[in-house]
C-alpha cells in the first residue's frame, strides 16, 4: 500500500490527509484555518508541520495551491500569499520529499483517477468557487500547458460576473450561498452562468473534449450547474462540435487533498 500526504491550501483553511494512492480513500484528515493577513510564512510553516504529523516511511507530500505554478513547481502569482520566492522544498527538508502543483490540477487529477472521470479518454475540468480555473484532462493527466498557465478560464473577465464573490457582489450579499437564497438574485446569478457556459462552450470547439466536469463550492451547486449547461449547449454549433455531457465532481473536498498526493507520489510533471 502506497500512502502520500496531500494538503490542499486554500485561500482560508488548510485541508490535509493521508491517501492511499492506489484507492484514493483518505483517512486522517487535517483542517487548519490559515487565517487572513497572517503571510506566506506562516502558511508554509503550517503545511510542514502537516506534512510532518501526517507522513509515514517512504511518503510523500503534495500541495496543491490557488496559484500559477509553473513547470519547474515555482510559484509564480499571489493571489492569496506569496511564496513565489520561497523555498518550499527547502522548508521540508527532513520531513518529506514535496511537490507544489496548483489546485485545480491536482482536483482534476484526482477525478481523472478515482472519480467522474475515470471512464472519460478525455475531460474538462472547471472548478467554479472564490475564483474559476479549468484545465484540460487527456488519457487520465490534466494538461497545465507549456508553463503552467493552462488553467485560467477566461479570467479575470469571467470571475468578474461567474465566480463566488462576483455573484455576492452583483446581488449586494454577504456571499453567493446567500444569493441563491434570494429570488431576487435571479438575474444576477443567470448572467454570471451565462458568461461562465458561453466561455466553456469556445473550449469545446477548440478541444472536443468527452465529458465536462463542474467541481468547486458552486460547480457542485445543482441550480448553478444546470444554468450552465443551459448555457453552454446553447452555445455550441452542432455542425462542428458535439455537445459534451456536463456532471458534478464526486470526489468533494477530498479532490484537492488526493490529487495533491497522487501528484507527489507520480513521475508525472507537467510538460
Amino acid at each position: 500500500m502506497s500512502i502520500g500526504v496531500g494538503i490542499d491550501a486554500g485561500g482560508t483553511k488548510l485541508a490535509a490527509g493521508r491517501v492511499n494512492t492506489e484507492t484514493g480513500k483518505v483517512s486522517d484528515r487535517r483542517i487548519v484555518s490559515t487565517g487572513a493577513g497572517r503571510g506566506g510564512d506562516a502558511v508554509l510553516l503550517d503545511c510542514v508541520n502537516l506534512g510532518r504529523a501526517l507522513r509515514v516511511d517512504g511518503s510523500t507530500v503534495g500541495i496543491g495551491v490557488p496559484e500559477i505554478v509553473d513547470a519547474t513547481g515555482r510559484i509564480q502569482s499571489a493571489a492569496n500569499w506569496d511564496w513565489r520566492s520561497t523555498d518550499v522544498a527547502g522548508a521540508f527538508e527532513g520531513v518529506a520529499p514535496v511537490r507544489i502543483v496548483s489546485d485545480v490540477f491536482a482536483a482534476a487529477l484526482a477525478e481523472a483517477r478515482f472519480g467522474a472521470g475515470r471512464d472519460s479518454s478525455s475531460f474538462f475540468y472547471v472548478t467554479v468557487g472564490t475564483g474559476i480555473s479549468s484545465t484540460l484532462v487527456v488519457r487520465g493527466e490534466p494538461w497545465a500547458g507549456a508553463d503552467g498557465r493552462a488553467i485560467i478560464l477566461g479570467a479575470p473577465l469571467v470571475e468578474d460576473v461567474a465566480s463566488g464573490p462576483a455573484i455576492a457582489r452583483a446581488t449586494g450579499k454577504e456571499s453567493a450561498e446567500q444569493a441563491f437564497g434570494d429570488q431576487a438574485s435571479n438575474t444576477a446569478i443567470a448572467v454570471g452562468a451565462e458568461a461562465l457556459g458561453l466561455e466553456i462552450a469556445r473550449v469545446v470547439h477548440a478541444t472536443d473534449p468527452g465529458l465536462i466536469v463542474l467541481g468547486g463550492g458552486l460547480g457542485l451547486n445543482e441550480r448553478y450547474r444546470e444554468l450552465i449547461t443551459q448555457a453552454i449547449h446553447a452555445a455550441i454549433d452542432t455542425t462542428y462540435a458535439l455537445v459534451p455531457a456536463v456532471v458534478a465532481a464526486t470526489l468533494g473536498t477530498d479532490a484537492g487533498i488526493i490529487g495533491a498526493a497522487l501528484a507527489a507520489n507520480s513521475t508525472t510533471r507537467e510538460q
